[in-house]
């Protein structure tokens, strides 16, 4: 199978297990300290998360510039080390008891910003560090099922440290996470191009920075087919969130009658479906990228539209787990089409459009949802949303058919 030649190649085979291990400490990152701002100052505790998102929406499109700019390790690694360091230091301020909220708030702002220089400067180098196009799919497949195993087994990992070290040394393990990630990504060496050779034209201040995310607006633009998937992207992250992140829950509650370990089978079933759909994806060689991508988001719709209308616990597991394959269809194949059909100059920047797009449509995702669930019935919001997820497939595919092909440039 495709990942299993691409983990032969030690280079990506480092990479990977590094950023395993950081997406695994930033959960526990994220548990420790959301639970210790809810012990310090309750409800307001949704400031933390809320400057982290907030943060991330404001220096999305700043970091792929700059991403662009710099030297993509260089990059990388740098920030590993400030992220590193930050963590570091709440550990020590938590377990001296010494923990301030607004340092939980500060923590979160600095973690959030320098995500948004990271993930545009390694998506960036995945195509040199690849080196063809299916071992970058591979690649990308690989890459995209860090977070989503964080997800699936961190719940279960979080359960068991805790039992033999405090949770402020959740920050201690995420900063040693952050420190393998930066020497992983610096032992790469010459194995990458971590600059583009063409220097682009750029200004100095603000205008500089403008006419750069402005230039990769109207790259994006006009390429049909993918100016289409990421505008449908974010569209499709906010049906998602609404639906799977505050619906089903309600749905569990209310209509499955079920607590907790209920709705961690429905998620867990949900990360295993994702992961299985990841390693396809980095297996097969896509005849059609195009409509896979479109497809993918049907089949996101329907399995929550069964979901929406599954009266026993076993029907939203298996809707679950339908629905998850389709997020890595469309994922990975929009990835690999962008780090092969956009200039590697400007690919730090594209990645950060999709970004901040797919950012801005999961917290409008969030916010909808409450009115929605307020004044319908769960079944039939969640239905909305599937609806609307399919909508966006079939939209795409009339627009470009089942057998579309982008035309070589």
């Amino acid at each position: 199978m495709g990942f299993l030649i691409v983990l032969r190649r030690r280079s990506i085979a480092w990479l990977w297990v590094s950023q395993v291990l950081s997406s695994m400490g930033d959960y526990l990152y994220s548990l420790a300290v959301i639970w210790i701002a809810v012990k310090e100052a309750g409800s307001s505790a949704g400031l933390v998360a809320a400057a982290s998102a907030g943060s991330q929406l404001l220096f999305g499109l700043l970091g792929g510039v700059y991403a662009d700019r710099w030297n993509r390790r260089t990059v990388m690694v740098v920030v590993d080390i400030i992220r590193a360091g930050t963590v570091g230091l709440l550990a020590i301020l938590a377990l001296s008891s010494a923990v301030q909220f607004w340092e939980l708030v500060g923590a979160a702002i600095v973690i959030g910003s320098l995500g948004s220089l990271f993930d545009p400067a390694l998506q960036a180098s995945l195509p040199s560090l690849a080196g063809d196009a299916q071992t970058l799919q591979a690649t990308n497949g690989l890459m995209d099922v860090t977070s989503r195993l964080a997800r699936a087994l961190g719940p279960s990992m979080a359960g068991l440290l805790v039992l033999f070290m405090p949770l402020p040394q959740f920050f201690t393990l995420d900063a040693f996470s952050f420190a393998i990630s930066a020497l992983a990504i610096l032992s790469l060496g010459r194995h990458a191009i971590w600059k583009s050779a063409i220097k682009p034209a750029t200004s100095a201040g603000v205008r500089g920075i403008w006419n750069d995310i402005r230039g990769a607006i109207i790259l994006v633009g006009q390429h049909r087919p993918l100016t289409w998937a990421i505008s449908l992207n974010g569209v499709m992250n906010l049906a998602w969130s609404a639906s799977f992140v505050i619906g089903v829950p309600l749905l569990v509650n209310q209509v499955l009658k079920s607590g907790v370990g209920a709705l961690g089978l429905i998620i867990g079933a949900y990360g295993v479906g994702n992961v299985v759909s990841n390693l396809v994806m980095g297996s097969v060689r896509l005849r059609y990228p195009v409509p896979t991508i479109f497809i993918g988001k049907i089949i996101v719709g329907i399995g929550f539209l069964v979901l929406a209308w599954a009266n026993s616990l076993p029907l939203a597991i298996l809707a679950s787990a339908f629905a998850a394959i389709g997020g890595p269809l469309g994922d990975i194949t929009m990835l690999t089409m962008m780090q092969t059909e956009f200039p590697v100059a400007q690919l730090g920047k594209v990645y950060s459009l999709r970004m901040v797009l797919a950012n801005i449509g999961a917290s409008l995702g969030l916010f909808c949802a409450v009115p929605v669930f307020a004044h319908i019935s769960v079944m039939a919001g969640i239905s909305i949303c599937a609806l609307l997820m399919i909508m966006m497939g079939v939209a795409g595919l009339l627009r470009f058919g089942l057998f579309f092909q982008q035309p070589q440039s």
